[in-house]
């Protein structure tokens, strides 16, 4: 996919929203647990945080801000089942994963290589991974190589569930791809052979859903799940031709 789907900037804009937004929650949980380790009654709303920043990551192929939070996103799917205890020092690195994520959401103006990040991005993973491990994390002098199992593993489903619906709305715009984004999201983990987009009753769509629906198939390269759209009526499927998406999709 061509890296200008990538850097659209009304899809960049979704990224920035979703940090901004989830970056404050992360940041009260995790100064509430400061000063309380026992107090995990916001670990469930830090889950969910990072996870919605990882979705969003993913689908533009922000590779530093994926790695960040997934680890993070363990960390506290492990405190939340009672493997782990986030101490003070645990906290504090899980803090500045929070900065770096709103460093990397700072950069998204214009073109970016996101390779330029590695060196702070690999030792901070390394110490976020001793987090989980429930060891006591050590600052990394020099950036260390980071095992390939941290860089966000895609596994090979288990279990075939049915495939996924995704209606979406008479209007694809701004709110109504983001709708559409966080059920994408949801859907990806569902280990579904198809996940299909239903476009029966939307009637337009502007540049912002036009960019989700270019960007969504990547998401899925390289796995047994496939993405379909269907429903489309003659003006979109012809919008769809035009634009090339119908390349990226099994298109009905």
């Amino acid at each position: 996919m061509s890296s200008e789907i990538f850097n659209d900037e009304s899809m960049l804009e979704i990224f920035r929203a979703e940090v901004e937004t989830h970056s404050e929650a992360l940041t009260a949980g995790l100064l509430a647990l400061e000063r309380d380790p026992r107090d995990t009654s916001r670990v469930d709303e830090m889950m969910r945080a990072a996870h919605s920043i990882k979705g969003a990551g993913r689908i533009l192929g922000i590779d530093p801000a994926v790695r960040v939070s997934h680890v993070m996103e363990d960390c506290f799917v492990a405190a939340q089942e009672g493997r782990l205890t986030l101490r003070p020092d645990h906290v504090d690195v899980l803090l500045r994963g929070v900065d770096m994520l709103i460093r990397l959401k700072n950069n998204t103006k214009g073109s970016v290589d996101w390779s330029q990040f590695n060196q702070e991005i690999d030792p901070l993973v390394v110490e976020l991974a001793a987090v989980l491990s429930g060891k006591a994390p050590e600052l990394a002098a020099s950036p260390v190589a980071v095992p390939q199992a941290l860089k966000v593993p895609a596994p090979a489903p288990s279990i075939v569930e049915p495939d996924v619906i995704i209606a979406l709305p008479a209007m694809l715009d701004a709110a109504g791809a983001e709708a559409v984004r966080r059920q994408f999201i949801e859907s990806l983990d569902s280990h579904s052979r198809v996940i299909r987009f239903d476009l029966s009753l939307t009637r337009d769509l502007d540049a912002v859903g036009l960019a989700l629906l270019a960007a969504v198939p990547a998401c899925v390269t390289g796995t047994a799940t496939r993405v379909e759209v269907v429903g489309a009526n003659a003006d979109l499927q012809l919008v769809l031709q035009v634009t090339g998406v119908e390349q990226l999709y099994s298109v009905g």
